[in-house]
């Protein structure tokens, strides 16, 4: 019996959560090179090749599985031993049950269950990375229960950030350091050594991993944790390192040029004011009208500044409506005229709306035959026939038409040649398409799928099989060309829900009520709070700023892991910060007796 009690109150130690600290600070910075071979469905969606180099996220994902799966081992060989105890949370555990439920239907029931187990090409963020997700969140929860550990968790973390910020630094300088000899040969295996590397994203920012928009999201998460530890850590050097680091991710958030980062990091701002105003923004008439004064001013401001950004990015100068195909003619039919396209006899010929012929300027090179028209209303038209492609450009829109005898066809992506276009349904965005960087037209094209996905979703990570991506129309106006692959809809809820279903995403969210609510009355409603209810806080503020993200971004391999353990651990936080606030209640009741 005395054994038995003994094992039962002995701490969680280092070892328990070194698969954690493992999550939140090195698999972040994980950068190597994993050629994927793609299953059918993702070669027909994704490339015209059978395989993908990966650089930033296939390792990532398979790390943080290997870390997730011996945590769980360990957990479960701890609890059986006696030395864990659960703490007692129906309303937490009731919907991560729900929720893990439906990510294993959505996996079991999905057309697509070889890309729903193992997750998607570039994002692998399969069903077995979902089940780590929830079930990190839980353990971490259950295994903190004093500071000294939740120091453990932090310190990590804001030393891998630290490295992020630095890699990022020279990104933004222009001089990446993943293209420097040294690493190269970090993160390149032998054989590749010579490859030659080409990240897309010039000198925005992206750090290690895998998109400049995750840096906004990492920057939103981890930011207020970073400030917190300047204000609350015992030695000096974690408070000079912590504020140093602050500026380095505010930094970074600037190179990645990323606007959901931002808008998170405003609202967790406003949660931060309003948190540090607490006692007396409620009890003084002229504070609370002043604040709702200067909320309704920065409302008004930022209500301007997106209008304006709206006008800005809805203005197009060339809209396309529709081409209609019939045997050898293509009808190019814009918003402001009409080209008529006639191929016959390996001749073309040009008419505008009414059958009148166009006249046209005609120039050959080494390249092909270039085409312009000399009537005005087609003069920013610019044609060029290469072998048996016709490329229509007009300003920054392109696309291309295979001539062929037999009919025209519309050249999509990887090999598709419609000479019927699709339209899939869609909620009416007419104009706006390039909206916030064209999520207008993602989440128009997203919503409807939803019709299908209400108890369950089409499987973890098959957005981008099931989105519409011979939408050619749809995406010459929002992106300029109808080859861009849309493989993620910009937007964490609309992504749950596609994924594994709108009941999972009300699970999700019934997650987020349960800490959002133990968090206002473990920190905002705490009068007397500790060192602990201040980590809470900050852990809350940057829960919060990424939420507010994924309204613009998505769930990805390279932030999701920090933000599932740092919410157990903020729900470990408020558990215990809710405990000190009742012992000092009763502690208080007893001295007045």
């Amino acid at each position: 019996m005395t054994n038995k009690k003994k094992r039962t109150e002995r701490k969680t130690s280092v070892i328990d959560l070194l698969p954690y600290i493992f999550i939140v600070a090195v698999v972040p910075l994980i950068v190597y090179l994993h050629i994927d071979k793609l299953e059918p469905i993702e070669e027909a969606v994704w490339r015209t090749e059978d395989f993908y180099p990966d650089l930033l996220s296939y390792c990532k994902s398979l790390w943080f599985m290997i870390a997730s799966a011996f945590g769980l081992c360990l957990f479960v060989f701890r609890y059986i031993e006696g030395r864990i105890r659960l703490q007692k949370k129906p309303g937490l555990y009731v919907p991560a049950a729900v929720y893990i439920l439906l990510i294993v239907l959505s996996t079991i029931t999905s057309k697509y269950a070889s890309v729903a187990l193992s997750g998607f090409v570039a994002r692998y963020e399969g069903m077995f990375v979902l089940l780590f997700y929830v079930l990190n969140m839980l353990i971490v929860y259950n295994l903190i229960n004093e500071e000294s550990q939740i120091k453990l968790l932090v310190k990590p973390l804001l030393v891998s950030a630290f490295v992020i910020c630095f890699i990022g630094l020279s990104q933004f300088a222009g001089h990446d350091f993943f293209e420097t000899a040294l690493g190269r040969s970090l993160i390149l295996p032998a054989e590749y050594a010579e490859s030659e590397l080409n990240f897309k994203f010039d000198t925005m920012v992206y750090g290690t991993l895998s998109n400049p928009n995750y840096i906004g999201s990492y920057v939103a998460l981890v930011f207020p944790v970073a400030v917190t530890v300047i204000f609350i850590a015992e030695k000096l050097v974690w408070r000079i390192t912590a504020a140093v680091l602050s500026v380095l991710l505010i930094i970074n958030l600037v190179g990645s040029d990323s606007s959901a980062g931002l808008v998170g990091l405003g609202a967790g701002a406003v949660i931060a004011v309003v948190y540090f105003l607490r006692k007396y923004l409620f009890r003084n008439k002229i504070a609370v009208v002043l604040s709702i004064a200067v909320a309704l001013a920065a409302c008004g401001f930022l209500a301007i500044e997106a209008v304006s950004r709206l006008k800005a990015e809805s203005t197009q100068s060339y809209y396309l409506e529709d081409i209609v195909f019939d045997k050898g003619s293509a009808r190019i039919i814009s918003s402001t005229e009409i080209l008529d396209i006639r191929f016959s006899e390996d001749q073309l010929t040009f008419y505008d709306a009414e059958g009148n012929n166009l006249h046209v300027n005609v120039k050959e090179d080494e390249t092909g035959i270039n085409i312009s028209f000399k009537e005005p209303a087609f003069q920013r038209y610019r044609l060029k026939v290469t072998g048996d492609v016709l490329e229509i450009r007009n300003g920054d829109v392109v696309f291309y038409i295979r001539l062929d005898s037999e009919g025209l066809r519309l050249v999509g992506i990887n090999d598709d040649e419609p000479d019927q276009i699709e339209k899939p349904d869609a909620i009416d965005v007419r104009g706006y398409e390039k909206v916030g960087s064209a999520r207008a037209y993602i989440w128009s094209r997203t919503i409807p799928l939803l019709k299908n996905a209400i108890l369950v979703g089409y499987g973890p990570d098959t957005f981008a099989i099931v989105f519409p991506q011979n939408d050619y129309i749809g995406k010459i106006n929002a992106y300029n060309t109808p080859f861009m692959i849309v493989d993620k809809p910009h937007n964490m809820y609309l992504q749950i829900a596609v994924n594994t279903g709108i009941l999972s995403l009300a699970a999700f969210l019934a997650i987020i009520l349960v800490y959002i609510v133990s968090g206002i009355k473990a920190c905002f409603m705490n009068q007397a709070p500790g060192r602990i209810s201040h980590y809470g806080t900050g852990i809350f503020i940057g829960i919060c700023a990424f939420l507010v993200a994924g309204l613009f971004n998505d769930s990805s391999i390279a932030v999701a892991p920090i933000f599932w353990i740092l919410l157990g651990l903020g729900l470990a936080c408020n558990a215990m910060a809710l405990n000190d606030k009742e012992r000092k209640k009763e502690a208080h009741a007893s001295q007045k007796r």
